[in-house]
């Protein structure tokens, strides 16, 4: 214990003089690295309320209100009430706050990039699973756990009950929009959401969440249509689960995708329709995706997080590139890889698809329970319902 102690005070002295916690100015921008921090969770969840902050930043109230005065000084953000409710002041970045936020958060891009050009890919590999270790270990550990009502810990098989919520509420909240009862993905990243408890309430309040555009539920009950929106389509699926990765038969060269591959990702699902994929989803990371003479023709990839789990999606194949043996290989690599950061592989398919619920079992996954995919609309979008796409993989 006394070792461990020691090791993480070590840690914590060397982190923040390397991030530049006590310094002024962050990155040699005119903000603190507080200020840094509350501009970008408000970038990534506007419109937001105050007290929304203060809970995920863990601030002092009078603390953050200084630091949103002065953002509203600098006219970074704004906050108009709420045509809702006119007690609600929700804050949003301004057209110089979201450049303000644009320019910090690449230069501490590139300030990353720039340290990790300076180790071997191998160096790298052993880096991130390292700090995800140490991220894992530290959560699991944290008293009370973070916003999520499902029972048991991170391990529990229980969490795939909920596994949006509990990905929208742990580890992927910073990815999210929302309130305390409502959650959903950033709208470009993905059209998941849930509520806090599927009661009449929580799921208006998800309603209102969906005005734009449609929301997927993936729940172990079924949903009733809240009040202003209506179901559009649902569908059963099946939810399976692997403690281990069959060997590989075979290989092929394959590269980490990112960012800059998010075109040619949004448009080989477009093409293939494995699921839900925007040309935000690539922020989810572990994509991986092979290439033919600079074409992408395959890829698959991690979408929810709930508790230790961690689900493989995105899984797709150029149609004139299947048949290979890419699918397969590209998940058991992903899969590998959750297994390997000591969390738990999961996924999502249509219970009706045989054939690619075999591929799955011949992979490692075995069946765990079924849940309904079920997708809602504000009902002011109303048109006629149809079923949901079939591929292969939710």
């Amino acid at each position: 214990m006394e070792q461990t102690i020691e090791a993480v005070r070590a840690f914590n002295r060397f982190y923040t003089r390397y991030v530049g916690a006590l310094d002024a100015r962050f990155l040699g921008s005119d903000m603190s690295l507080p200020e840094a921090r509350l501009l970008l969770e408000i970038a990534r969840r506007e419109p937001v309320q105050a007290n929304t902050l203060q809970d995920e930043l863990g601030l002092d109230r009078g603390y953050l209100s200084r630091m949103v005065g002065r953002f509203e000084q600098r006219e970074w953000i704004s906050r108009d009430r709420s045509a809702g409710d006119g007690r609600s002041r929700p804050i949003r970045l301004t057209p110089a706050g979201r450049a303000a936020f644009a320019a910090i958060d690449r230069r501490q891009h590139d300030v990353i990039a720039a340290a990790l050009s300076r180790l071997a890919p191998a160096e790298q590999q052993e880096l991130a699973t390292a700090l995800s270790s140490a991220r894992r270990l530290l959560a699991a550990a944290e008293t009370p756990r973070a916003v999520s009502d499902a029972p048991g810990d991170g391990h529990s098989l229980e969490m795939l009950d909920r596994p949006v919520w509990n990905a929208l509420s742990g580890r992927q909240a910073l990815l999210s929009i929302g309130t305390p009862d409502a959650r959903r993905f950033d709208p470009a990243i993905g059209p998941f959401g849930a509520a806090r408890r599927n009661t009449a309430p929580h799921l208006d309040t998800l309603a209102r969440l969906s005005e734009t555009d449609e929301i997927w539920l993936i729940e172990k009950e079924t949903i009733a249509a809240p009040r202003g929106a209506m179901i559009v389509r649902s569908a059963e699926c099946l939810q399976m689960v692997a403690s281990h990765v069959s060997e590989q038969d075979r290989s092929f060269p394959f590269r980490d995708l990112g960012e800059d591959d998010a075109a040619d990702m949004l448009a080989l699902a477009t093409l293939t329709a494995p699921g839900p994929f925007l040309a935000g989803t690539c922020r989810l990371g572990g994509f991986i995706g092979i290439r033919d003479n600079g074409r992408l023709v395959a890829m698959a990839g991690e979408r929810m997080k709930p508790g230790n789990f961690t689900e493989v999606s995105g899984v797709c194949t150029h149609p004139d590139y299947r048949g290979r043996g890419y699918a397969g290989f590209l998940m058991r690599v992903v899969a590998q890889r959750i297994l390997a950061r000591g969390e738990q592989p999961f996924l999502h398919s249509y219970a009706h698809n045989a054939g690619a619920i075999a591929l799955y079992e011949s992979l490692g996954f075995k069946a765990h329970q079924r849940v309904t995919a079920t997708v809602i609309r504000a009902t002011e979008r109303d048109d006629p319902c149809h079923p949901l796409p079939s591929p292969a993989i939710v």
